[in-house]
């Protein structure tokens, strides 16, 4: 139930937007009536506004992207309110170890931890069972400061504890799912177990000089959350921008500081309280956050729609369009093409054949070709969307796919496929190697000449190999056919390669394709 809940908040753009702004109103009233910003305050007090303003201000930029797990951009936003919340009241704190009285200590710690490593592994549900478990300790924990507060106070020490120490178990105990991962993902989630474990000592371990220990606190938190979060967040956002036509960058710039300058002047110029000066600028980043909504809603109505195609054409660059043209008119063509090739022919003969329907022998042909059409649709909807389940295990899909491939050809041949152990691909590798083993397969299994086909997947040094060896039939001058051809071009694409070996009565192919990671953040967040 809690994740049906969790899911339908996240797939509504306008309620995160709407839940951004009540939580910025309620902060800026907040801090403008019980927190003492003057010019003479201390450090601590400065340096956490100034967080929350840039919380504040991730947290609707943070609003524009979209996750691939839609879940995850609810948890960030969710995250980046509770530390600026939290920093707000621990900001006179005067012993760290005060920390483990708040309630939001440990709910933010287990937040962080959990989109920290989901960004890392983008999205790849490797170690769900500890973070289960960490999400149980922190739901008990959280309960447990409305029922007993000493026992509150143990589990806080207790959960926080573990929760840092989250990175390194799953290091240790699921090292071989991290086998596939990418040599800077395991090395993003060993500098995190690493720098987790150490601030718990220094943060909790010497009570000595608190205020800067207290100070370590903000820094350790706003340094995970830009080299993660708002890393991968801002990334996303430039490529977008980078689709818009240069004019109105440099429109939005000028804007951009002129509204900056103009803030700043006035804060000068009519020698303004620095609450005040607080106070105006959270106002104006109301104004324009309220703006944003109400843009969003007006081009989510139905009838807007000839409006957004306008101002794609208005803002995008050329080239960008052209391609999103181009590429709808491949698909259209191949379309036409399957329509032609498998649909039209089939009904013209079914109704040539319904000229003769009296005729037995007529009637039963009919037969054959309807079932004959039932089939290719079925194989050719099954190509393009294959039936499986979300959660199904990569092999599993792969075992599936090649199974289906035999049954179609009915070939005296069997297929031995070799997967890595914990076997797992990121998205979109994960489909591009789909692809790339139903070529394989499907040309082993026309061509060979019967007896063991042999496909082996293995990924190191952030590589996927593809090794596929059958029998067959050599010749002086071998060439590749249309399938192959097509598999190539798309390798070189990616940066791949292949290579093809025909001697001594065995065929063999083996494909390299390095995994971008840039590829796969692009695919995770958009």
């Amino acid at each position: 139930m809690m994740k049906k809940i969790v899911k339908i908040i996240s797939n509504h753009s306008l309620w995160l937007w709407q839940l951004t702004l009540l939580n910025h109103l309620i902060l800026m009233f907040y801090i403008y009536y019980r927190v003492p910003i003057y010019y003479a305050s201390g450090l601590m007090q400065k340096f956490s506004v100034i967080l929350v303003i840039l919380l504040i201000v991730s947290s609707y930029v943070c609003n524009f992207t979209t996750f691939r797990h839609s879940e995850l951009k609810l948890w960030t936003i969710f995250l980046l309110a509770l530390v600026s919340w939290q920093a707000i009241f621990q900001q006179e704190t005067s012993n760290t170890l005060l920390h483990f009285f708040d309630i939001l200590n440990p709910i933010n710690s287990f937040l962080l931890v959990y989109s920290s490593l989901s960004i890392i592994l983008l999205g790849e549900k490797i170690g769900e069972e500890l973070m289960n478990v960490s999400l149980a300790l922190t739901i008990i924990t959280t309960f447990s400061y409305l029922m007993y507060f000493p026992l509150f106070l143990f589990l806080s020490i207790f959960t926080t504890f573990f929760l840092t120490a989250v990175p390194l178990l799953l290091l240790i105990l699921y090292r071989k799912e991290l086998r596939n991962v990418l040599a800077s993902q395991r090395r993003n989630i060993v500098i995190l177990s690493v720098v987790l474990p150490v601030s718990y000592v220094i943060l909790y371990g010497n009570t000595v000089e608190s205020v800067v220990l207290n100070l370590v606190w903000y820094i350790e938190v706003l340094t995970i959350l830009t080299f993660l979060h708002f890393k991968t967040i801002f990334t996303s956002l430039k490529k977008k921008i980078d689709e818009l036509k240069l004019s109105y960058l440099k429109a939005f710039i000028r804007l951009f500081f002129l509204v900056g300058g103009l803030l700043l002047l006035s804060f000068i110029g009519f020698q303004l309280e620095l609450k005040v000066s607080f106070l105006i600028l959270n106002i104006v980043l109301l104004i324009m956050a309220i703006v944003t909504e109400e843009c969003i809603r007006l081009f989510n109505v139905s009838d807007m729609r000839n409006a957004k195609d306008y101002l794609e054409i208005l803002f995008l660059k050329r080239n960008k369009m052209v391609n999103h043209l181009l590429s709808n008119e491949v698909v259209e063509q191949q379309f036409s093409e399957f329509l032609h090739n498998e649909i039209l022919q089939s009904v013209m003969a079914i109704k040539n054949f319904n000229t003769y329907s009296n005729n037995e022998m007529f009637g039963n042909q009919i037969n054959l070709v309807t079932e004959e059409l039932v089939q290719r649709i079925r194989e050719r909807m099954d190509y393009y969307q294959p039936m499986s389940e979300i959660d199904e295990p990569l092999a599993k899909k792969y075992q599936a796919l090649i199974d289906r491939i035999e049954k179609r050809y009915k070939k005296e041949s069997s297929v031995v496929v070799h997967f890595p152990p914990k076997f797992s691909l990121m998205t979109p590798y994960d489909k591009l190697v789909y692809r790339f083993v139903e070529e394989l397969i499907t040309n082993a299994v026309k061509y060979s000449q019967g007896g063991e086909i042999s496909l082996e997947i293995e990924v190191k040094q952030d590589t996927i190999f593809l090794v596929s060896e059958n029998k067959s039939v050599s010749t002086k001058e071998p060439s590749l056919g249309y399938g192959l051809k097509n598999m190539e071009n798309k390798l070189s694409v990616l940066g791949g390669k292949m290579n093809i070996l025909d001697k001594s009565g065995v065929f063999r192919i083996v494909i390299e394709l390095p995994i971008d990671k840039e590829l796969c953040y692009e695919n995770f967040v958009d």
